[in-house]
């Protein structure tokens, strides 16, 4: 609704809010709620240009416009953590260096003998107190030596245990090398847990969610007009998400393996789903050299994919993609391999 409020001058309420219109129809502006505009009209018809870029509505505000922002952010943040997590730098161990022990102070001895010298005699007695103190001032030189030796040898007998597990992780020793494997994995918090370990090879397993669980029905994305938009994903889409997830922590998994364990020349991994509907099942199997995912002296894993790995012969990769929207089924609990690691899995 509006009305004249004066010559050449008119308010009208919107549903934007009050909007007033000054000047002649020939030449009239336009101001308050919505886009500022200007028009020119004679007769039957009316001319209009806005001055700010269109009439479009603002964009959303307050607090609808954050919780969609904070829950764009939160399924963007997990995808890229799932599939980004063999982008990690990894730490190679290094032989364990023990420090060097503090040096004893002969002020600090002295102290701590005259204290014990003294202590069962009052201080009423000050030349009984001063005998005590000449006698431990007596005592000093061969009680500075004794300390001095007995934290030496303190200190090469930490050296040489550390020399020995560096020795026997460097000999894939396999007690050593899954305590290292498991505390490195839970370190980082990576879903592997150390199963074996027979000659050079590692054997791991990685525990994964079912897909439902892992992969939600949405992915992040932004329209061409820069707006945030969680768009419905296919189920081609969401199992390929599903795999590339999959792959990422196969390769973040046998990464860190190796290089926490200098002595390792492969890793080989089972992706096991123990929430599986009808019971634990193993998606796939892979067995990952050095020198294809982590070679001596690199601080980061491989760029590629699991599948790229393996479709250049870089790796082997054992799965069923038989289904047309390329989802992972079990592998056949009767196969040898797959049943001898369920067995195993079983009896931990």
């Amino acid at each position: 609704m509006g009305f004249r409020v004066a010559p050449n001058v008119r308010l009208r309420a919107t549903r934007r809010g009050p909007r007033a219109s000054l000047g002649p129809r020939i030449a009239r502006v336009h101001l308050g709620g919505g886009t500022p505009a200007v028009s020119a009209g004679h007769g039957p018809v009316t001319v209009w240009q806005t001055l700010s870029g269109g009439g479009h509505a603002p964009p959303p505000r307050g607090r609808a416009s954050s919780r969609k922002t904070a829950e764009w952010n939160s399924v963007r943040d997990h995808l890229d953590g799932l599939l980004g997590q063999h982008h990690r730098e990894v730490e190679h161990a290094q032989r364990p260096v023990i420090p060097d022990p503090t040096p004893i102070r002969r002020r600090d001895v002295r102290r701590d003998l005259r204290r014990r010298a003294a202590a069962g005699t009052p201080w009423w007695r000050p030349a009984a107190r001063r005998r005590a103190w000449r006698e431990a001032d007596g005592i000093l030189d061969v009680e500075v030596a004794a300390r001095r030796t007995r934290r030496a040898e303190e200190h090469r007998q930490e050296q040489a245990a550390a020399d020995a597990w560096w020795a026997a992780l460097l000999a894939n020793d396999p007690d050593t090398v899954m305590a290292r494997l498991d505390a490195a994995f839970a370190e980082h918090e990576l879903p592997g847990a150390a199963t074996a370990v027979v000659e050079a090879t590692a054997h791991v397993a990685v525990s994964v969610l079912p897909l439902e669980r892992l992969i939600g029905p949405r992915e992040p994305r932004t329209t061409e007009a820069g707006n945030l938009s969680l768009a419905r994903v296919t189920k081609t889409r969401r199992h390929e998400l599903y795999q590339g997830a999959i792959g990422s922590a196969v390769i973040a998994v046998a990464a860190e393996a190796l290089a926490t364990c200098p002595g390792l020349e492969a890793v080989d991994v089972a992706v096991l789903c123990p929430e599986q509907l009808g019971g634990p099942a193993v998606l796939l199997l892979a067995e990952l050299p050095r020198a294809s995912v982590l070679p001596h002296g690199a601080t980061r894993p491989v760029t590629s994919t699991l599948s790229e790995l393996a479709d250049r012969g870089h790796a082997t990769l054992v799965q069923d993609r038989g289904r047309r929207i390329g989802a992972l089924r079990p592998l056949d609990a009767e196969d040898p391999d797959v049943r001898a690691l369920l067995d195993a899995l079983d009896a931990e």
